[in-house]
């Protein structure tokens, strides 16, 4: 270098031309940028698992509802069936079809006893009871229709 122009003179060694590069700014520059991108990927990260949480509490709210929906038809529907199932309804259509049925005679009742896997002869005295529904007609011989 000249002392009295203060121009650089490119032929003297270790010198360089133009604007000055330091190894040390790149390094610096490239690892920043690492950073920043690390920070970044975890702010990404957090954000895409909030909105996955948030999607997955709609979707068992929804599920909840559904669930407590279908229960409370399941409840509607035992209830309807144990209606439909009483007596007297059961009595009221009778009435309301105008069918010719009637309550079972005490004369009509049989008790049989069960052998494994065939009808004994009716007897009187076992827990099971048959109803002759024959036209008010008691059977004397025993056999079961």
């Amino acid at each position: 270098m000249n002392q009295f122009t203060k121009k650089i003179n490119p032929s003297e060694p270790g010198i360089e031309t133009g604007h000055e590069h330091n190894p040390w700014v790149a390094g610096l520059i490239f690892k920043m940028a690492m950073i920043m991108s690390i920070i970044f990927a975890a702010f990404y990260a957090r954000v895409h698992l909030n909105d996955k949480t948030e999607q997955l509490a709609r979707e068992k709210a929804r599920i909840t509802e559904e669930i407590r929906e279908k229960r409370t038809e399941i409840q509607t529907l035992i209830a309807q069936r144990e209606t439909l199932r009483s007596w007297d309804n059961i009595n009221s259509k009778i009435r309301q079809y105008n069918l010719a049925l009637r309550s079972v005679n005490p004369s009509q009742v049989r008790y049989m006893k069960r052998f494994e896997g065939q009808v004994a002869a009716p007897s009187y005295g076992s827990d099971t009871r048959v109803a002759d529904t024959s036209a008010g007609t008691v059977q004397s011989s025993g056999a079961v229709q």
